[in-house]
């Protein structure tokens, strides 16, 4: 029996690449993007430029599905603001106007980001109908979260055009993401590294209260699959009954960055026995903080859609997530200190 296509743009980023390798088992899986996954076995590579139309006709060709995960990120964005809105804005548009093109496309999925709420000023309970407050991001995320705002107005207008062709176009907002190989710039990936080398985490005295919203790379993985699932299902003759526009997908509590550097230090301490117990030294840059400690406790996240999408009332705490990257990164001899 033959498996149904997918194409993932983006497929070979940290991502993208992790969805591949999830829903490879269980549908044919074609990576659309300019450089090769890091490993082609069970996937298709097609190479594209997601700003070139023809392009991204050809690599989704016969395909059921697309997945979006194409993105210029900070601090790149920032420097090369044209290319940013070419690739997050242009491209995604390209897809989503493929996908209306092509028989075979049921519909397409975009991966969105929680920083569309802003990250000052959150207060009160955060469901999928939370506004967009581009100007309460940092500076340096400022053309990026603009870029994602704009992304998710055009997969909701492409659903409303797309309608009368059977068509679903859907976001999935997902927290700063938790996971083997992510970015080694990321917090979490910097906490950990030090902490296994023996060094102390360092969390800046600006941001050490600002609450953080995250999402393990599991979860994302299952949520891309049930999406697929539902969309070739065709579920529900209405929105409500089957795929919504949009789901928010994070933890529903907050963590701040200090929270966070306590949770590594433990992981750390946990699972080389107390060998090695990382300490945290707070830097004081002399920057203004924008944050309070009471901050991340005037807010938090609505998980019902999140838990009925995945079908699932469990969705993973981000210390178990800390906690097996730990243990991972130690089994894979990622330790330069001694811990015998």
């Amino acid at each position: 029996m033959s498996k149904d296509r997918v194409a993932i743009f983006g497929g070979s980023g940290y991502v993208g690449d992790a969805v591949s390798r999830f829903m490879k088992e269980e549908f044919e899986v074609a990576v659309a993007d300019i450089r090769p996954p890091r490993s082609l076995q069970g996937v298709e590579f097609v190479e594209c430029d997601v700003r070139d139309f023809g392009q991204v006709r050809r690599a989704l060709s016969g395909a059921a599905a697309a997945l979006y995960f194409s993105v210029i990120q900070i601090p790149q964005i920032n420097a090369e603001k044209r290319l940013g809105y070419e690739v997050n804005v242009l491209g995604l548009q390209n897809v989503c106007e493929a996908a209306l093109q092509t028989p075979s496309t049921k519909g397409v999925l975009h991966s969105g980001t929680w920083h569309v709420f802003g990250e000052r000023g959150l207060s009160g309970i955060i469901d999928e109908s939370f506004g967009f407050r581009p100007d309460k991001v940092e500076d340096r995320a400022k053309v990026y979260t603009l870029c994602k705002i704009v992304q998710e107005c055009v997969v909701r207008l492409y659903d409303e055009m797309g309608a009368s062709a059977g068509k679903k176009y859907g976001v999935i907002r997902m927290g700063t993401v938790l996971g083997e190989n992510m970015s080694e710039h990321t917090a979490a990936a910097l906490f950990i590294k030090n902490g296994l080398n023996g060094k102390p985490l360092t969390p800046y005295k600006s941001s050490m209260h600002r609450p953080m919203l995250y999402v393990d790379i599991i979860d994302i993985c299952r949520s891309c699959a049930s999406f697929v699932r539902k969309l070739l299902k065709d579920e529900g003759s209405r929105r409500e009954e089957g795929i919504p526009r949009i789901v928010n997908l994070v933890w529903p509590e907050p963590i701040t960055v200090l929270e966070l550097a306590n949770l590594v230090k433990d992981a750390i301490k946990e699972k080389t026995s107390g060998r090695i117990d990382p300490l945290i030294e707070v830097k004081d840059t002399g920057d203004q903080p924008y944050f309070a400690p009471g901050d991340k406790n005037k807010f938090k996240v609505d998980p019902r859609k999140a838990k009925e999408f995945l079908g699932s009332e469990v969705l993973t705490n981000p210390r178990a997530s800390i906690r097996r990257i730990v243990e991972k990164q130690i089994a894979a001899g990622r330790i330069a200190v001694s811990s015998s």
